[in-house]
């Protein structure tokens, strides 16, 4: 009941006192006293009466009242009248744990000990993600320690949740316009063990098909053991009003320790404009990438993407792109071509606490000798949930249809007689507790499961799964 009676309280007065500039004045105005013969904690002035001034003891003596005061202080951004009531409430046997917490949470943001305040503000939330004002307050925290892609995310769900006032949505589109017109450098990096039995992705018979011919050892599946890694940088450089230039660099690699022929490394660097507001953000990126392949240069290619993502409405996002690029391969002249990608997905972000998406993509390769080209259609759906304790997930699903544009032929030499298809599933579940970082590092645990099936099996169909422990974070 206590802990309900809270909540009430809780939401009442934020939506009371946050949202707006000016906060509004509780009924009775607090004030620390000053020293008087009894020497008053508070005193409270009501309309049309003398003021009545409260001592320590008068609040020992009636919880109820130091709940009630310590709840208003808090709202009214009072540091010295929070720590003075609180030091009081904590002293009571039956204190509302959530209650002792949020003030402190609040005394440490209003005194700028803001990790401190983050910390708390996250076990609160760990322990009871419906809390949307204490993400809000959170997501203020964020804000002001300069952690904008984790405050975004916080004010971005806190908006979702249909209990949110118009005026406290107001409030957050402008903490959101305010963030988008940041030009801090948003850095991640996460790495990770891999323990991979089919490195080279391919069929685990010895023939090929109904040819005649053998594989050879190097044809088999490859086993390898090594490090994934990926980094990721970017900053926009507001040109004026809303627009901006946009720096990106994505580097993604596998480093096998025990089989270097199958190291790959890809990067993608991008520059180009971007027009921003609290619900769309409009991008139009050239870019140059380049892959390395066991050691050496296996092939680059240059671009230009177009993105658009739009909140249609504080539950619902849209997000599109379309790319194109330019394709050459090192010592596969065949495989020189053209790329042709548009994608679509669809985010439903139903509670604070839960999201869905929905996605497509398709995918047209034009090659130099048709075998190489192909068509790929994809079908992408998700959940991501926060749980009791502090746990959260997200679960995904995909599936793809690669079609391929002329019959298959092995090495320019052997006919395989057929037009290669395949069908291709993945499912990716990751597990992680939102509370723990050790230096700002995340540990997540990640299951991922994929399934290739060829009409050409020997070659190429497959399936491969594998349990990595992540370690992200973002800067």
């Amino acid at each position: 009941m206590k802990t309900t009676k809270f909540l009430t309280a809780l939401f009442s007065l934020f939506f009371t006192f946050t949202a707006s500039a000016n906060f509004a004045e509780p009924q009775q105005n607090i004030k620390v006293a000053t020293p008087q013969k009894v020497e008053p904690v508070v005193s409270l002035q009501g309309q049309n009466q003398p003021p009545l001034h409260l001592s320590e003891t008068d609040l020992k003596n009636n919880p109820t009242l130091t709940q009630q005061l310590l709840t208003q202080a808090i709202y009214a951004r009072e540091p010295q009248l929070i720590e003075k009531l609180l030091a009081i409430y904590k002293t009571f046997p039956e204190n509302d744990r959530l209650l002792v917490q949020f003030a402190e949470a609040k005394h440490a943001a209003l005194s700028g000990e803001l990790s401190q305040a983050i910390r708390v503000y996250r076990e609160m939330l760990a322990e009871r993600a419906d809390l949307n004002p204490v993400r809000i307050e959170l997501a203020i925290a964020l804000f002001q320690d300069k952690q904008n892609t984790a405050a975004t995310e916080q004010f971005q769900k806190a908006l979702s949740d249909p209990a949110t006032p118009a005026p406290v949505q107001q409030l957050i589109n402008a903490y959101l316009e305010a963030l988008q017109e940041r030009d801090s450098w948003q850095i991640s990096a996460s790495a990770y063990y891999v323990r991979d039995t089919n490195v080279n992705n391919t069929g685990d018979s010895r023939n090929i098909e109904q040819t005649g011919y053998v594989k050879n050892d190097d044809m088999m599946p490859q086993t390898a053991h090594g490090i994934a890694y990926n980094f990721s940088l970017g900053k926009d450089f507001n040109l004026g009003n809303s627009y901006y230039l946009a720096f990106e660099n994505e580097l993604f690699g596998k480093s096998y320790w025990d089989n270097h022929d199958y190291d790959d490394i890809y990067n993608r660097t991008s520059l180009g404009l971007r027009y921003k507001t609290a619900q769309s953000t409009l991008s139009l990126m050239p870019f140059y990438e380049k892959r390395w392949y066991g050691g050496e240069s296996y092939q680059w290619a240059n671009g230009a993407r177009l993105e658009l993502n739009h909140w249609l409405n504080p539950n619902w996002q849209l997000s599109t792109a379309a790319e194109h690029s330019k394709q050459r391969y090192f010592d596969n002249q065949a495989q020189n071509g053209n790329t042709k990608l548009v994608s679509a997905t669809l985010v439903w972000a139903r509670t604070p606490r839960q999201f869905f998406y929905l996605g497509g993509d398709f995918n047209r390769e034009t090659t130099q000798v048709k075998q190489y080209g192909s068509d790929t259609k994809s079908l992408r759906l998700g959940w991501g949930q926060e749980w009791g304790k502090g746990i959260s997930s997200r679960l995904g699903f995909g599936f793809s249809q690669r079609h391929y544009k002329d019959e298959a032929v092995l090495g320019g030499l052997i006919a395989l007689g057929k037009v290669r298809k395949d069908r291709i599933f993945n499912v990716n579940l990751t597990l992680w507790k939102r509370d723990w970082h050790v230096f700002g590092i995340t540990p997540k645990l990640q299951f991922s499961y994929r399934k290739q099936k060829s009409n050409i099996p020997t070659l190429y169909s497959y399936d491969r799964q594998n349990l990595n422990l992540i370690f992200e974070k973002s800067f």
